[in-house]
């Protein structure tokens, strides 16, 4: 996978850490110099989990010894499903009229909050297995890493800023495109790997 395509998976995962941030501090508000050092602990769990997903995807990928890109269309489908699935789960609570995301309290504590950054990282954990089966993190450890952190932090923290102050916005919108964002990069590593 080329660094456009970890920056664009980047900005999906960051907009669905916006909308949670500013779900949970509306809810709960929380001090904005908190909510810097929690935004940069999602952050960085988040990145670690991605990064310890595609490190994981790098060992269950198909392949022969003599030739490592026999089975490069099949590692791609792999992606392609477990994209689909991370896109599902991330929309299945904005689907609904009765169904709503849940919203958890920011102030609980520092094991509660790294617990929920460890929580809310699964879908990037998934996300990473199934790169992992497309591109070895060895050489492109920054390219998968930075991006989501950058994106992860910024994005998280305008939504604790959002949040604070009650700023409307649409949330099944937000995590549609977010989730059509996904779906297409896989998309896109099945195309160029057949």
């Amino acid at each position: 996978m080329s660094v456009v395509s970890f920056i664009v998976i980047a900005i999906a995962l960051g907009i669905s850490s916006m909308l949670l941030m500013r779900r949970c501090t509306e809810a709960a508000p929380v001090q904005l110099s908190a909510g810097l050092l929690i935004s940069f602990t999602v952050a960085i769990v988040h990145a670690a989990l991605f990064c310890l997903g595609i490190l994981l995807g790098n060992y269950l990928r198909f392949e022969m010894p003599d030739d490592p890109e026999a089975f490069s269309r099949a590692n791609s489908f792999v992606l392609l499903g477990l994209s689909i699935i991370v896109a599902l789960k991330m929309l299945w609570p904005y689907m609904g009229r009765k169904t709503q995301p849940v919203a958890y309290d920011l102030n609980a504590g520092t094991l509660r909050v790294l617990l929920f950054t460890i929580a809310t990282g699964i879908n990037g954990f998934l996300l990473g297995i199934g790169v992992g089966f497309v591109t070895p993190l060895g050489g492109h450890f920054h390219g998968a890493f930075w991006p989501l952190l950058v994106a992860v932090f910024l994005l998280s923290y305008l939504g604790i800023m959002y949040g604070r102050q009650h700023v409307k916005l649409r949330p099944r919108r937000w995590m549609a495109v977010s989730a059509v964002i996904i779906i297409v990069t896989a998309i896109a590593a099945v195309v160029n790997a057949g």
